[in-house]
């Protein structure tokens, strides 16, 4: 088994790959398909996911994929890839910049690596267990921010916090940071992770848009749980923050 250094050099060579052909179809025309769980999908999720999992399999034999497109594997391993051709579709579709490859890995459930191409602003972030967090190899951590007063926060989709009960909790939220804005999908946490912004509170995500997502945070500094408090992958919520603000985060639910 390579070491992490060797594995993220390889994870961030395919992603960045992939995220060349996601980016070929940018503001073309394309074809929108609708899934069973009233998604788009276009052929340049397909063909972005195809390829990475076409190099993965090569370069990884024995490691199990699970992909937003494709599905997961039969493989039957403690390594896992996780992949999100392009996320954050509905801006790729609407000629808005702000998507992103996402590939990450767990080992035994566990995020150890986590890539995040956004193609469209040439950015990629790259991070693997114990190595720290490097967006264009320049190395970046979370935000110094120690109140909710003094943040500036980032929230995904509103009407998912209305459909989860949950339009209070988005006021108090409003009502205590120093700024709430939109800043969506995988976009929002990158923020995060380079301290642009002070958190992100995604209120419905899968688990291949925060695997990867989960070690960047951690090696920049930062924290990531759900509404429950629960620091993990196997959820439907997932928020990012600087650590002081989990607490205050946490909060506004009680």
């Amino acid at each position: 088994m390579p070491n992490y250094k060797d594995l993220l050099e390889q994870a961030t060579d395919i992603a960045e790959r992939a995220a060349k052909i996601a980016h070929s179809y940018f503001r073309q025309a394309l074809l929108i398909e609708m899934k069973e769980n009233h998604t788009p999908v276009t052929i340049a999720d397909k063909k972005t996911e195809e390829m990475i999992r076409g190099e993965i399999s090569r370069e990884f034999p024995t490691h199990g994929i699970l992909g937003e497109e494709f599905g997961q594997d039969a493989k039957k391993s403690e390594y896992l890839w996780t992949i999100d051709p392009i996320d954050g579709t509905r801006s790729f579709i609407r000629g808005i910049p702000l998507f992103g490859t996402l590939l990450g890995l767990l080992k035994k459930g566990e995020p150890i690596l986590g890539v995040m191409v956004l193609p469209a602003l040439d950015e990629t972030y790259a991070a693997a267990k114990g190595l720290g967090v490097y967006c264009n190899g320049m190395q970046i951590r979370v935000s110094a921010t120690k109140a909710l007063e003094s943040a500036v926060v980032s929230c995904g989709d509103i009407s998912h916090f209305e459909a989860l009960g949950k339009k209070s909790y988005l006021t108090a939220l409003m009502d205590k940071a120093e700024l709430l804005r939109g800043y969506t999908d995988c976009f929002g946490h990158a923020l995060v992770v380079r301290g642009a912004i002070d958190a992100m509170i995604d209120p419905v995500v899968s688990f291949w848009d925060i695997a990867p997502i989960a070690c960047l945070i951690k090696e920049a500094g930062g924290e990531y749980f759900n509404f429950e408090g629960e620091e993990t992958v196997d959820t439907k919520s997932f928020i990012t923050c600087t650590p002081a603000l989990k607490k205050e985060i946490l909060g506004l639910s009680s």
